[in-house]
């Protein structure tokens, strides 16, 4: 059709300067006016469209740019917080783009309508056709992939899982003992400094690797030795190979999904593979899973391996399938739960008095004292504090601060306002989460919250105003291995460890696809607790 177009203008060119009747200008100024009568008929169309009756910027109904640019830096989350504070609940900051923080409104596109997720998380998976869950937009191929790895994020199976965390975390607590013993040989009174961000990071993806693979990466305790048949240098690299292939995907999502879709125009279709050396590190131990049952392992990968049915096909997955929905959830596993680990320690060591209940609570133990379990955190009353600790955290710094849903093809009516089908609808989680209305002193890290024997004068929690892994059918399947990772690692490092904020640090939040430190860092002065 657009070869067609492009023979009709050349045919009729010649009132056209010279200069400007050859093919290849004749085919710039037909795409310009092709891209200008687009822009045109999309700015009326965005004008006389229901949204209009919506607050917001007033270049909202006529470009996407800024949205574009905001979602490439990561700092989209500060623009929707400064026009929820100016326009309220709900508004418009884009052609077809709204924005709602209402708990009511929020109860509604995510549950009551279960409206679709925005088709940029399929855009960004290495096959829009075939994504893995998180990706997943299409309601049948999601509730058969939901059914297939919801078995495995159980509270009893993780229960079950928790000998392998327990390692990994006494690997983290072995390498903070080495640390502290290499600054007392030095002598002085230099104190021990620590990456918190870089090391929970560490520990979460060895965690995954072990849950997931049966092995961990090496990420904790470089100096372990990994068991597989292939190069050990190649299994240690894979967590590296995940981020830098999901980072292009995830951080330059949004501009990646208006370049595929105009490519798509001209028959291109871009993708994105996994490095060759994590494809075969990864299938080496799928086929040998798959071909022996002595190399079976209650884990993951064995999970997927045994029931993994593709959703297109509907017979057994690929070596691919498989390593999509396995690199999808190390991703998204240890991306999620190392953030919130840095999060609640470092609001931990901006409120000092609520750190020095929160210590006195818990054991003094010794390195070598047994690892508390996870179950021993949610169920023994002498973690309660703890617990709750946890919970303000995640109101605070919730995994994600929105969430992008879409209507369908018909209309739907929310706060009174008609939006039109295909209207991009997103869900402000961080800003209902700090909204006044439902949690007093918002900005407070306020752990007595979450109390069941709470002072009178502390405010109950909102329970219809959180949202700290979704909700719905999209909720986050993995809020139970989340919880268990960081109950342990919380116990436990606190009860041996105690930690101060390293002063005249930046920090600062991206949100491309989940919250994150903007630099990756968050550092602590490290010190022992003693027994008394």
């Amino acid at each position: 059709m657009l070869s067609k177009f492009l023979h009709n203008i050349q045919d009729r060119a010649d009132f056209l300067p010279e200069s400007l009747q050859s093919p290849y200008a004749l085919t710039i100024l037909t795409l310009l006016l092709a891209f200008s009568l687009n822009y045109v008929f999309g700015v009326i169309n965005a004008l006389s469209s229901p949204l209009s009756r919506l607050p917001g910027p007033w270049y909202a109904p006529f470009t996407t740019w800024h949205l574009n640019y905001a979602f490439a830096r990561g700092t989209i989350w500060k623009k929707v917080e400064q026009c929820h504070k100016k326009y309220g609940s709900i508004f418009r900051l884009g052609p077809r783009h709204i924005w709602v923080s209402d708990k009511d409104a929020v109860k509604t596109v995510l549950m009551t309508l279960d409206l679709p997720k925005v088709t940029m998380y399929a855009e960004i998976a290495r096959d829009r056709k075939q994504p893995g869950l998180f990706g997943e937009i299409r309601p049948d191929p999601h509730k058969q992939l939901k059914k297939l790895m919801s078995p495995a994020f159980t509270v009893a199976y993780i229960d079950d899982l928790e000998f392998l965390f327990s390692e990994c975390v006494g690997d983290l607590i072995k390498s903070y003992v080495d640390k502290l013993s290499a600054s007392e040989s030095a002598g002085g009174n230099r104190p021990t400094v620590t990456d918190l961000m870089k090391d929970f990071h560490s520990l979460a993806l060895d965690i995954m690797g072990e849950c997931s693979f049966g092995k961990g990466f090496g990420q904790t305790n470089p100096k372990k030795t990994i068991e597989p048949d292939f190069d050990d240098k190649v299994w240690k690299n894979i967590p590296a190979a995940v981020f830098s292939g999901m980072s292009r995907r995830y951080q330059s999502g949004i501009q990646l999904v208006y370049i595929k879709r105009a490519l798509r125009r001209f028959g291109i279709d871009l993708r994105f593979d996994w490095p060759k050396e994590m494809i075969s590190a990864i299938a080496a131990v799928t086929k040998g899973r798959a071909e022996s049952s002595e190399n079976a392992r209650p884990d993951l990968l064995q999970h997927v391996i045994d029931e993994g049915i593709s959703p297109n096909r509907g017979d057994k997955m690929s070596t691919k399938e498989i390593i999509d929905q396995m690199a999808e959830l190390m991703l998204a596993g240890s991306e999620t739960s190392a953030g919130t680990m840095a999060n609640l320690f470092l609001e931990l060591m901006r409120n000092p008095d609520v750190k020095a209940k929160l210590i006195s609570s818990l054991p003094v133990l010794s390195p070598d004292d047994p690892i508390i379990s996870s179950k021993t955190v949610r169920t023994a009353p002498q973690f309660e504090y703890l617990e709750a600790c946890i919970k303000e955290a995640l109101r605070l710094h919730p995994i994600a601060s929105e969430m992008g849903r879409r209507t369908g093809d018909s209309p739907i009516n929310l706060m009174g306002y008609d939006l039109p089908p295909y209207t991009v609808v997103s869900v402000s989680y961080r800003y209902l989460h700090r909204n006044p209305e439902h949690w007093p002193e918002p900005l407070r890290f306020w752990p007595e919250r979450w109390l069941e024997s709470r002072p009178e004068d502390v405010p109950p929690p909102d329970m219809q105003a959180y949202y700290p892994f979704s909700a719905g059918k999209h909720t986050c399947i993995g809020k139970n291995f989340a919880h268990a990772e960081i109950r342990m690692v919380a116990a436990n490092i606190l009860s041996r460890f105690d930690v101060n904020e390293v002063q005249g640090q930046q920090i600062d939040y991206r949100q491309y696809i989940t919250m994150q430190m903007a630099n990756g860092s968050c550092k602590a002065y490290l010190s022992r607790r003693q027994k008394t």
